[in-house]
């Protein structure tokens, strides 16, 4: 049996997108054994995933700084030996554990992530399709000698218990079969991300105003969950989900889900890798640099057209403040075009709406 021992540690869309790199190397090699260090609460992800084991970094613990990273090596030693080391994120913690992996001579192979590519994009407007993430990941094991595919939605594997758990969920917040589940995402974690509540408000009111529909709010953090309850009390059909569930128990809840409806974020990836339709709303980011939803139609992601702005897209990750009080491109997306696009793509179409009755 080969070895192999990967890292990503960091942050959850991306450590989700190795799912399907991951899944599609071990289904190609029945012969190989990938041992993954990433953090605890990621574990979901992995849930059940054959030849594949777990070590957790405890980075804000005992594994923390230089000398946390020495004491990390040599617990990864115990686990060895290993025929080669995989960074699939490429950071200052993850190139010095390859290091001293390479000194003790153990070959590594790091993700090349695109930086030049996607600098120029932004310097130029040029707009092109990059690789995806996940296919970076797979490109990473390739440069080892292992090759693989990614395969099709979904990637995620459930557990009975969670899934047991969120029909519980269902039946306390008293969800009716038949009506359609649409998740809504409302947060990223940079404001050029961010649609914002009001927008999502709107959108509900011309939803609701044709469709029998139960809607579910994920998010994360005191501040999000906290604007959430909030946003909960608009309307009786909204449900919290944030802070209510484990991760586990919310990826088995969206696999319910007959639609989702996020930012560009990790609930995006979350969602899409669960196989259900994902449509993202999209701002100061851009699809084209290889984070768009797995699996999903490019006509999914919604956006002003870069062309309609310059400064459209202005940074990778969308961390660059915006050059005006409020970002225009996300100004410029409007409730009733998005509820236009979800019937344009037939996705409140699939249950009868309810009937209006009219004066």
């Amino acid at each position: 049996m080969k070895k192999i021992i990967a890292f990503r540690f960091s942050a959850m869309g991306d450590v989700s997108l190795t799912v399907p790199a991951i899944r599609g190397v071990l289904d190609a090699n029945p012969d190989l054994e990938i041992t993954l260090v990433t953090r605890k609460f990621y574990a979901p992800f992995f849930y059940k995933i054959p030849r594949l084991n777990l070590i957790f970094a405890e980075l804000d613990g005992k594994h923390q700084g230089f000398f946390g990273l020495l004491k990390l090596y040599s617990d990864l030693k115990k686990s060895g030996p290993f025929d080669s080391v995989i960074d699939l994120h490429g950071v200052i913690r993850t190139r010095i554990l390859s290091l001293l992996f390479k000194i003790s001579g153990v070959p590594g192979f790091s993700i090349d992530k695109g930086r030049k590519e996607k600098k120029f994009l932004i310097k130029s407007r040029y707009i092109r399709m990059l690789k995806h993430t996940t296919a970076r990941y797979l490109e990473t094991f390739e440069a080892a000698g292992i090759k693989g595919n990614i395969g099709k939605v979904p990637f995620l594997n459930l557990s009975d218990d969670a899934l047991q758990y969120t029909e519980t969920f269902l039946e306390k917040k008293q969800v009716t079969p038949g009506k359609l589940k649409i998740g809504l995402a409302p947060f990223a974690t940079h404001q050029p991300k961010i649609w914002g509540i009001e927008n999502f408000r709107e959108l509900i009111t011309l939803i609701n105003a044709q469709y029998e529909v139960d809607f579910f709010l994920f998010g994360g953090g005191k501040s999000e969950i906290k604007l959430l309850k909030e946003f909960k009390t608009y309307s009786p059909n909204i449900h919290l989900v944030a802070g209510q569930l484990t991760l586990s128990e919310e990826l088995a809840l969206m696999s319910k889900l007959d639609l989702m409806i996020s930012m560009d974020s990790s609930n995006m990836h979350l969602a899409s890798l669960s196989g259900i339709p994902t449509v993202s709303i999209w701002g100061g980011t851009h699809p084209a640099f290889g984070f768009f939803a797995l699996g999903q139609p490019l006509e999914y992601h919604l956006q002003t057209p870069a062309s309609s702005l310059k400064c459209r897209p202005c940074s990778v990750f969308g961390g660059k403040p915006c050059i005006y009080d409020t970002p225009r491109c996300m100004e410029m997306v409007k409730p009733q075009d998005v509820f236009s696009k979800l019937l344009k793509f037939n996705l409140l179409r699939e249950k009868e709406p309810k009937k209006i009755n009219s004066l």
